[in-house]
């Protein structure tokens, strides 16, 4: 009887609780002023009435991460994430890149209504001929700038 009680009040807790469905999507970049690499808001960032938990992961083609790129743009991104007036999640200089290849995932819980959803941004691309290319398949991705 004790475990059909305690089973009983784990389940509900569960579903108090709930469990976060993440949704994927895609994000752009574009090059500013042919000197910085932006991250346009999505949508989804637009029509939120506010964010937690945010973080940021880069890798280069050989999938080896670029911390110092995650710690460069964390706190613009968190003021920017607030501001409806920027187009913009975050900037960086084009020479922080390691190469001409990045992978991107950002990570943040957006408040939808009265709940908060969690959501992962994905991004590839490359820059060819001071042209940046975005893409949603990394596969597609290196196939082209190799």
């Amino acid at each position: 009887m004790k475990y059909i009680v305690f089973l009983s009040i784990l389940l509900a807790s569960f579903s108090i609780i709930g469990c976060k469905e993440k949704r994927v999507r895609y994000f752009q970049y574009e090059i500013l002023n042919n000197e910085s690499i932006c991250s346009l808001k999505p949508k989804e960032i637009f029509e939120s009435k506010e964010f937690s938990m945010f973080d940021t992961f880069f890798k280069d083609m050989d999938g080896n991460p670029n911390d110092e790129l995650s710690e460069t743009i964390y706190k613009e991104s968190l003021k920017n994430l607030s501001n409806t007036s920027s187009k913009y999640i975050f900037c960086f200089p084009k020479s922080s890149l390691k190469s001409d290849f990045l992978e991107t995932y950002i990570q943040v819980e957006l408040q939808r209504g009265k709940t908060f959803r969690q959501y992962e941004f994905k991004n590839y691309f490359c820059i060819k001929n001071n042209d940046l290319i975005n893409f949603i398949e990394k596969e597609e991705s290196i196939e082209v700038c190799e």
